[in-house]
């Protein structure tokens, strides 16, 4: 029997480059089809050279976050500038415009993707959330098999998590909080109803999909990795912790979903003396929100995923008390640099059976500071934590991510 032929697409990044590779590895990808990947052979990548050094330097930082060398480029298509658009205005701290320009953008960046596959033609196509419903409508009728990556939790259900978190936090939002239009959750449940397959990287997520109507024997879970090559090979280590401050680190966009708030609230009640807290993101919250808080917290801005690393092994404990998720990412990445963890169990798949950290069932600041007063308190479970974590990180890898996605049957 044939491999499949498959195309895989996303107008953005995620984890989307790896299921790309998964399939290039098992000869099955066709084209992986984005807006920005990294090539120094073509526009506007090739601005790197034509500038002066010191300016050129930082473009090619910037546009090494877009890049991963072991995809081929002769698979990579890149069409569309709406990506480009909402990068910039987010740069800039123009959300708003940032979010038009990804509404617009994806339905754009689907009509390109439907002229690829006719010229290009695949049997399946693999898309994500918000961005692949024109490819499914074209798709299905044509008898092409599609999977969605779902990789956040079922929009309705975020929408209420977030309208509560604003009527307790409103000086958090960058804006004041409104109810999700009906046709983005329209959008969504057609795109899970047109899904031959739904995959998405914890039960958590799972769960907020079937609470809105979606067939639980379509969703199949693959939890997500972390790039081992950038990772240790050997344990960290680390200073020992008894005579000084524990060193806790987050890591994300400094917004109101991934529970920012409440983190602030509980460090602000933690002695400084006995624990510190780093914050590595973006910042998508209000600057007057965050300056009560900055005598306790140390903030860095987005880093290249490569510069995340060196905090990772600087600190002793992750935190990560997110609202609402798919999986995160981030509790992979602190696994692999040997990091206990401290999470809500919306963050996703991180702590498992509770040997490598504490999951919070209830998020607030007064739950947060129990947790971190239990790990300050024996902070040998700090060490067990980490033991723990390093013992399971070749289980959370990359590598791991695309073994199950080659063992994933398709539809």
């Amino acid at each position: 029997m044939s491999k499949l032929r498959v195309g895989v697409f996303h107008p953005g990044t995620q984890h989307s480059w790896q299921t790309a590779l998964a399939f290039q590895e098992s000869d099955q990808l066709v084209w992986y089809a984005t807006s920005i990947f990294y090539d120094p052979a073509i526009w506007p990548y090739r601005l790197e050279r034509m500038v002066p050094p010191g300016l050129g330097k930082r473009l090619h930082r910037d546009f090494q976050r877009r890049y991963l060398p072991a995809l081929s480029p002769t698979l990579v298509r890149q069409f569309g500038y709406w990506e480009w658009a909402e990068t910039i205005a987010r740069r800039l701290g123009a959300h708003q415009l940032a979010d038009s320009a990804n509404e617009r953008g994806n339905i754009a960046f689907g009509k390109r993707v439907i002229r690829l596959i006719e010229r290009e033609p695949v049997d399946v196509v693999w898309g994500y959330n918000t961005s692949a419903l024109e490819v499914f409508r074209w798709a299905k009728p044509r008898g092409i098999r599609c999977v969605l990556d779902q990789t956040i939790g079922h929009c309705a259900s975020f929408d209420r998590v977030m309208a509560r978190e604003y009527a307790c936090h409103p000086q958090f939002f960058l804006r004041p909080h409104a109810a999700l239009p009906p046709s983005a959750v329209e959008r969504q449940n057609e795109e899970l109803a047109l899904a031959d397959v739904v995959v998405v990287g914890s039960d958590s997520c799972a769960g907020t999909l079937i609470e809105n109507g979606c067939a639980p024997e379509k969703i199949r879970i693959v939890p997500y990795g972390y790039d081992e090559s950038v990772f240790p090979a050997l344990m960290p280590e680390r200073r020992p912790m008894p005579d000084r401050p524990v060193e806790f680190l987050f890591v994300g966009q400094i917004h109101p979903r991934k529970g920012i708030a409440h983190l602030l609230r509980a460090f602000d009640q933690i002695p400084s003396s006995a624990a510190k807290l780093t914050l590595v993101g973006g910042l998508a919250v209000p600057t007057t929100a965050l300056e009560p808080y900055r005598h306790r917290v140390r903030h860095i801005n987005s880093l290249p995923r490569s510069e995340v690393v060196a905090h990772f092994l600087a600190a002793d404990c992750f935190i990560f008390p997110s609202l609402f998720e798919g999986s995160a990412i981030v509790l992979n990445e602190a696994i692999g640099a040997g990091l206990g963890i401290i999470q809500s169990r919306a963050a996703g798949d991180g702590v498992r059976d509770g040997a490598n950290g504490e999951v919070i069932d209830e998020i607030s600041a007064d739950h947060i500071v129990q947790a971190v007063s239990r790990a300050l308190d024996a902070r040998q479970r700090l060490l067990t934590w980490q033991e723990a974590s390093w013992e399971q990180r070749m289980s959370r890898t990359w590598g791991g991510y695309r073994r199950h996605i080659g063992e994933l049957p398709m539809p």
